[in-house]
C-alpha cells in the first residue's frame, strides 16, 4: 500500500473544473493508507466557493484553513476521523483561466516540525506573512509573524526579486535566510519558495509561498526546480536535498529527470501531477507544480519522497 506523501504533508490532492466548468472534481491524488477518505473525496465535488478548493477558487490566492468545520471544509467528519486538522489549497492560474486547486493537508502529529506560508507585499515594508502552517513550532511562528523582508531579502524576497522558484539549505551557514538562527532551532533544514501568480495580473507575482522541510518530519525529501523552454526543452535550474543539504545550482550539462516525461505533462497540461511511481529509485512518490505566468518560459517545482 502506498505510503503517504510525508510526514508533515499527509494528503496532496489535484482538483479540476468538470466540462460544465461549474464544478471542481477529484483529478488524481495521494492518500496512502487513508482509504476511506480517498474514497469519499472521489465521489465528491466543490462548487465555486465551496469548501477548501472552492475558497481558493473564488479567492484567487493560497488559502491555509487551520480549524476544519462544516461550513469550511466539507469532509470535517471523515478528516477528523484520518487525523487531519489543517489544510492548505493552491489555485493554478493560467492567465485568468483557473486550470486546477492543488490541496494539502496535513494532519494531528504532535512533534510535527515543519512550516508552510504565504507572504505578500506590504506594500510598506515588503513581504509579510499572511497565512501559514507551522505544525507545533509555535515560537518560529510567532517570529515570522513579526518579520519583513524587502525585495531581496531573505527567501521570501529573494523569490520576489528573481521573479523565480528558489531552493535554499544548510540555514546554520545562510545568510540569505534571515531567520536561520530560529530555523535551525526549530530543526529546519531545507525550503523552497514559489512564485504565485494572481489572474488579475499574471506579470507580476502577488504572492510567496515557502516550504520550509525539518530533518525528522521533512516536507519533501529533496526539491527541485525545471525550467522548460519555447522547444519544450527542459533544463534544471536547483535542487536541494534533505541528506545532503547542499543547493545544487544551475547546470545546462545535468541530465533530465528521471520523471521528465511527468513534469512537461504537468506543464503541457497546466496542472499538478502526482506519482507513487518516481523513475528515480531514491524516491517513492513526487509532486509536481506548474509555475505559470505570461513569460514564455515555464518552470515548475518538484517534491520528492
Amino acid at each position: 500500500m502506498p505510503a503517504e506523501f510525508s510526514n508533515f504533508i499527509r494528503v496532496v490532492e489535484v482538483w479540476t473544473l468538470d466540462e460544465s466548468g461549474e464544478k471542481l472534481t477529484l483529478n488524481d491524488a495521494i492518500y496512502g493508507e487513508l482509504e476511506s477518505f480517498g474514497a469519499l473525496s472521489a465521489q465528491t465535488s466543490f462548487s465555486y466557493g465551496e469548501g477548501l478548493p472552492g475558497k481558493a477558487w473564488k479567492e484567487k490566492r493560497p488559502v491555509v484553513l487551520k480549524n476544519f468545520d462544516e461550513t469550511t471544509f466539507l469532509r470535517v467528519k471523515e478528516a477528523r476521523i484520518a487525523g487531519l486538522t489543517t489544510g492548505i489549497a493552491i489555485p493554478i492560474f493560467d492567465g485568468e483561466e483557473l486550470t486546477a486547486v492543488l490541496v494539502m493537508l496535513c494532519g494531528d502529529i504532535s512533534s510535527a516540525k515543519g512550516a508552510i506560508e504565504v507572504w505578500q507585499d506590504d506594500e510598506l515594508s515588503g513581504m509579510a506573512l499572511v497565512d501559514g502552517y507551522y505544525g507545533d513550532l509555535e515560537r518560529f511562528e510567532w517570529l515570522s509573524k513579526s518579520i519583513k523582508f524587502p525585495r531581496g531579502s531573505g527567501l521570501p524576497g529573494g523569490v520576489w526579486k528573481e521573479d523565480c522558484a528558489k531552493v535554499i539549505g544548510d540555514l546554520a551557514n545562510s545568510s540569505s535566510f534571515l531567520r536561520s538562527r530560529n530555523a535551525v532551532r526549530a530543526g529546519i533544514t531545507t525550503g523552497i519558495g514559489l512564485p504565485f501568480y494572481s489572474p488579475e495580473n499574471d506579470s507580476e507575482m502577488s504572492a510567496v509561498l515557502t516550504f520550509l522541510s525539518a530533518e525528522n518530519t521533512p516536507l519533501a525529501s529533496r526539491f527541485e526546480v525545471w525550467t522548460q523552454d519555447t522547444s519544450g526543452d527542459l533544463s534544471f535550474s536547483s535542487g536541494i536535498d534533505q541528506k545532503i543539504n547542499k543547493v545544487e545550482l544551475a547546470d545546462k550539462d545535468k541530465e533530465a529527470s528521471a520523471d521528465a516525461d511527468l513534469i512537461k505533462e504537468s506543464l503541457q497540461e497546466r496542472i499538478p501531477k502526482v506519482s507513487t511511481h518516481s523513475q528515480d529509485d531514491a524516491f517513492n512518490s513526487m509532486l509536481v507544480i506548474p509555475i505559470l505566468n505570461n513569460n514564455s518560459n515555464k518552470s515548475a517545482a518538484v517534491f520528492y519522497n
